[in-house]
């Protein structure tokens, strides 16, 4: 640690002293005496259903199992209802309680009010970016032993077949970004941009901003972002795949944003490692010629779940951060994700400010 280091930045380096890395997760036993209570929400891709199938599957019998089940949706996440049910009452019979979800973290209180187990487990599998900074914001407050829970999918949209038909259909960077705007996957092209709620920092009068964007899929989600402000400094993030077979998706990100990121500098950051992404997140803020000492700073957080883990909790240690999330209008759930990969877990290290 610089000895010339700022009290955030020794909050960050002492973080991540706390911190542990993913695990998988591994053998379970069937003694409900020491298990914890799940708290998973319904959501509409396979793998959100990934922990509970691999819990049920060895028989293991929780204490308790608490199912957030968005309401404000459409019904988007209904596809997995009755499995989510199913499973439920297989892996926690009797004992498996549904509060509402609005998206905005409340539902943790709500399960706190239900659970008396102080040993638990919060699957962020099929949390939305806005809900997951709520509900570790309401695990804080309940301030009991927490992990976090993680399901891979087995493959992503687009996927490369996909990709590949795109990329013959158009080399140019500006129509491969609208074509793949226009296609049932993911998400639309209209968004609207939120400050997340307890994750809002402050803008000094004056003052001008810069911008820390992940790279998504579909530009016009980060197009909605940057009609949103004029910044000053901008920074862009390409995730990076854990597995080998989808470090393609890298590159296509680049490609596809390119319009948007000609003009700025773009970085790889593993999608995988939310104690790295940390890390990464926090030299692109005070390192060399830092943005935090010239701008009022806005974190755009579009990366993958572990990835908005790091967001939240350097959000939480830097406090004058403006977290955004740009929030699709309409979503495609049978072209979202497929398949069920691994399942990891960690602690959740309470931030300290």
């Amino acid at each position: 640690m610089d000895p010339n280091a700022g009290i955030e930045e020794r909050l960050i380096d002492e973080y991540l002293q706390r911190c542990s890395d993913e695990r998988l997760v591994g053998r379970c036993s069937r003694e409900r005496s020491d298990q914890p209570t799940l708290l998973l929400t319904e959501g509409f891709e396979d793998r959100s259903l990934g922990l509970l199938r691999r819990l049920a599957s060895t028989r293991v019998e929780l204490p308790a199992i608490v199912l957030a089940r968005y309401v404000d949706d459409g019904g988007v996440n209904n596809r997995l209802r009755a499995d989510f049910e199913r499973l439920a009452e297989q892996v926690a019979p009797g004992r498996w309680h549904v509060v509402d979800n609005h998206n905005d973290g409340k539902w943790v209180a709500a399960a706190e009010r239900l659970v008396s187990n102080e040993n638990i487990i919060i699957d962020i599998s099929g949390l939305s970016n806005r809900g997951l900074f709520g509900a570790l914001d309401g695990l804080l407050a309940w301030g009991w032993k927490a992990h976090i829970a993680y399901t891979e999918a087995r493959e992503y949209w687009p996927r490369r077949s996909e990709w590949a038909d795109l990329r013959r259909r158009s080399r140019d960077p500006a129509g491969l970004a609208d074509i793949l705007d226009t296609m049932p996957w993911l998400f639309g092209h209209q968004h609207r941009i939120e400050r997340i709620a307890g994750h809002e920092g402050y803008d000094a009068a004056g003052a001008g901003r810069a911008l820390i964007a992940f790279l998504p899929f579909k530009c016009a989600r980060l197009a909605a972002v940057l009609g949103e402000e004029d910044y000053s400094d901008i920074r862009f993030i390409s995730g990076k795949p854990r597995l080998k077979k989808n470090l393609w998706r890298a590159d296509a990100l680049r490609q596809i944003n390119f319009t948007i990121t000609k003009d700025w500098p773009v970085v790889e950051m593993p999608t995988f490692g939310y104690r790295q992404a940390i890390q990464s997140l926090a030299q692109h803020l005070f390192a060399g010629n830092s943005p935090m000492a010239r701008y009022d700073v806005h974190l755009a957080v579009m990366g993958s779940k572990l990835q908005n883990v790091a967001c939240w909790a350097l959000s939480r240690l830097v406090p004058s951060l403006t977290v955004l999330c740009s929030v699709p209008v309409q979503y495609f759930p049978e072209a979202f994700s497929g398949g069920v990969g691994q399942s990891w877990l960690f602690p959740l290290s309470p931030p300290r400010m």
